[in-house]
């Protein structure tokens, strides 16, 4: 068989012409009015999102400005139950309040929420219920109780449609309702959702006895299982020490 030329020997390149100095070379593809205009919605579309984001900054600004305010009205007019320290000395009433305007401070400055003479955490981590009563006293506060119609809507709105623990829980004889704080329990000032405290069975996990604010219902109660893993809402009073 004769030899085939090689192809590599009959494959011509052709190089494009060297570029003169200073030659910025073809311009490049115009763009097509449909391209055009989906150029200035994107820009557009991101300017907005910067406005709505530089917006809700400030409004985080000004409430936790607002609440450092009012932690700070409250604070001058109360009056504190501290006793004398390990030294025997009683610290001015000035002092105490200083103190615990520095401790609210602090907290505030850590995520908690300043909400009508209380502060609350919001947590980030899941824990069966007896884990975040514990978390919660570690920080000098408790599982939040919620004593009235007004506290119960600022915590369902704080939520932001989350599922939390509170500080409610069946315990003790005859498995009845107890805050965790030792606040009376009264059911005529509950805030169930419709059909709750159903005490579903979990089969080996037990049944329901620890309640959660919950989606349903804007926020009202749910009961649930104690072992299972929910976040949760510390709270800590003014007058506490």
């Amino acid at each position: 068989m004769a030899n085939s030329p090689d192809l590599y020997e009959t494959l011509e390149i052709r190089y494009p012409p060297p570029r003169a100095r200073g030659d910025p070379g073809p311009p490049p593809p115009a763009l097509s009015p449909r391209c055009r205009a989906c150029r200035r919605a994107l820009g557009t579309a991101a300017l907005l999102l910067l406005v709505a984001a530089l917006a809700a900054l400030g409004t985080l600004y000004s409430q936790s400005q607002r609440e450092l305010q009012e932690a700070r009205a409250e604070l001058a007019a109360a009056t504190d139950p501290l006793g004398p320290d390990p030294n025997g000395r009683i610290p001015s009433a000035a002092q105490r309040r200083q103190d615990r305007l520095g401790q609210w401070l602090q907290g505030l400055a850590l995520g908690w929420r300043y909400h009508r003479g209380k502060i609350y955490l919001f947590s980030v981590q899941r824990q069966p219920w007896a884990a975040a009563a514990a978390a919660c006293a570690v920080t000098h506060a408790h599982l939040a109780s919620v004593t009235s119609a007004e506290e119960q809507a600022y915590l369902a709105r704080e939520a932001r449609g989350g599922t939390y623990w509170i500080g409610l829980a069946a315990t003790g004889p005859g498995r009845s309702w107890r805050w965790s704080d030792g606040t009376p329990y009264s059911p005529e000032h509950s805030f169930w959702a419709p059909g709750q405290p159903d005490s579903t069975d979990h089969g080996r996990w037990g049944g329901e006895s620890c309640a959660q604010i919950h989606p349903v219902g804007a926020g009202l109660w749910n009961d649930h299982n104690c072992n299972f893993s929910f976040p949760w809402v510390c709270q800590r009073d003014l007058g506490a020490p």
